[in-house]
């Protein structure tokens, strides 16, 4: 009964330990589609995302193209400004690692500001895809 019993406590740690493992993989960026520039970096989950490019960064302004994943269709170009980012700015050498996906905004990891610091469209935008 013993034996049992320490198999059993096994096999269940041994379960919660690969569930762990299994659940944290990171997530292989779907292979770029023709049309989006070397330039952009995808940024999304394991449900899916979208190519970001960088295209300028003037003072307090950023401009991003923001491509669909899956065909590479642009689906926004538009300059962004800081939301809740205090003092936190994203430079040509930075920005890959804070931006962490798009969403209504280009929300950015920024750990002094604990998740709030995020980039919101400018209107009017330069381009935005029409979804009927």
């Amino acid at each position: 009964m013993k034996k049992w019993l320490i198999i059993i406590l096994a096999l269940i740690v041994f379960g919660i330990l690969f569930s762990k493992w299994f659940f944290n993989q990171p997530c292989e960026p779907p292979k770029k589609p023709n049309g989006v520039p070397v330039s952009a970096v995808w940024k999304g989950g394991c449900d899916g995302g979208n190519w970001i490019e960088l295209v300028s960064i003037k003072n307090d302004t950023l401009r991003f193209k923001i491509y669909r994943d899956w065909n590479g269709d642009l689906l926004l170009d538009a300059d962004f400004q800081y939301v809740n980012c205090n003092s936190f700015r994203l430079t040509e050498s930075n920005w890959v690692e804070h931006i962490a996906y798009f969403g209504e905004a280009l929300e950015i990891y920024e750990k002094s500001n604990a998740g709030k610091c995020r980039l919101t469209p400018i209107t009017p935008v330069y381009y935005e895809e029409k979804i009927e």
